[in-house]
């Protein structure tokens, strides 16, 4: 008889939060405030609270975490969570991710693996392909690369956990990575866009742009979205 349940490591990249603040009305301002730019990444986002800015006893992890809620948010685990954490996190059934790696650090043990021999290939990411334009109040989404043969016209918006390759004009919303996967990019042939993201970090196009009608390809680097003439 077959196992009822197999289980199989993998890795499932999360958006993590840093908190600047202990004020919960400030941070539900900045949260709203993100909400309202950028729908489409708080519906539903599972992520990470990185506890290590915050002092318990200036605000409660189960106010935090409906905070988080109440913007669309999914809190599934802690991160950085001291001593005095532990208890509130157990209570709340939220994982316990342990310290956490900063980005130079991360890149110098990716430099360390190849240099070893040790260098491992991401896995393989689904392909959707679409065909035609996509139009105003359209959503088009993807569990892995998307790849759009057309336009994504103002008032539209794209989403992939993966990559995004635009074969037309972008001037909708474009937003790759939306798991929380950095190294995600975003490629059009013409850049015109309302708002492109990669992994939770945004920009808004309220005027136009230098690289308007050019191709262009959008990745993340250090927490900054660089936009690039192709």
């Amino acid at each position: 008889m077959d196992s009822a349940v197999s289980l199989k490591a993998g890795l499932v990249p999360l958006t993590t939060l840093h908190f600047s603040s202990n004020d919960l009305a400030d941070i539900r301002a900045q949260l709203e405030k993100k909400q309202a730019e950028a729908p489409a990444l708080f519906r539903h986002l599972p992520c990470v609270l990185d506890l290590s800015s915050l002092d318990p006893n200036l605000l409660t992890l189960a106010d935090l975490q409906q905070l988080c809620r109440d913007c669309g948010l999914l809190p599934v685990a802690v991160r950085n969570a001291g001593n005095e954490w532990q208890a509130q996190a157990e209570a709340l059934h939220l994982a316990d991710l342990g310290k956490g790696t900063s980005r130079a650090a991360a890149r110098q043990q990716d430099t360390q693996a190849t240099d070893s021999g040790n260098e491992t290939s991401p896995p393989a990411r689904a392909v959707k392909i679409h065909t035609g334009n996509i139009r105003s109040g359209q959503q088009l989404y993807n569990d892995g690369d998307l790849i759009i043969f057309g336009m994504v016209s103002a008032g539209a918006e794209v989403l992939a956990t993966g990559d995004i390759h635009i074969y037309g004009t972008l001037r909708g919303r474009a937003l790759a990575g939306v798991k929380g996967d950095e190294s995600a990019i975003i490629a059009c042939q013409q850049f015109d866009p309302e708002l492109v993201a990669i992994a939770g970090q945004y920009r808004l196009f309220e005027e136009q742009q230098e690289q308007r009608q050019q191709p262009v390809a959008v990745s993340l680097q250090d927490g900054t979205l660089n936009i690039t003439s192709v």
